[in-house]
């Protein structure tokens, strides 16, 4: 009986919504401010604006499947993206708490032509009242 109680609770807690403290105002204002400035920075290579968005555990898992820590991170963004026309899609912002989860699909091309579809997942969390990013994903999309 425990178990089957235990079970349920479960069940329901992930198929809860996310906790929104302002569903749709500032939490998720601030979180698509925060993914702007990580896209920037991106395109920038801006390394300095990394650092303060990267947490100092950061990991993440490149579309090729390598594991990178934020000393790789920021190593490789140095280098300028081989990306035109980069656009976000399908941005989903899902705040839990002291977590916080930013989807999107991105769409560009590279500089000979090449379309690319990749989708990315960054995972945020709050430490000290600081906002800070300690995962990302990215995986190759089908068109």
């Amino acid at each position: 009986m425990a178990r089957s109680a235990l079970a349920l609770v479960a069940l329901l807690l992930l198929a809860a919504p996310p906790l929104r403290a302002d569903p749709g105002g500032a939490d998720e204002a601030a979180f698509r401010q925060r993914n702007d400035d990580y896209v920037r920075a991106f395109l920038a290579c801006d390394v300095a604006r990394f650092r303060t968005l990267l947490a100092d555990d950061f990991l993440g898992v490149l579309a090729d499947g390598r594991l990178i820590d934020k000393a790789e991170f920021l190593r490789q963004a140095v280098a300028k993206p081989d990306v035109l026309d980069l656009r976000l899609r399908d941005v989903g912002i899902h705040v839990y708490g002291d977590a916080a989860l930013v989807t999107a699909l991105v769409t560009y091309h590279r500089a000979d032509g090449t379309p690319v579809r990749t989708r990315y997942s960054t995972l945020y969390v709050r430490r000290g009242g600081e906002w800070a990013v300690v995962w990302s994903e990215w995986t190759h999309a089908s068109p």
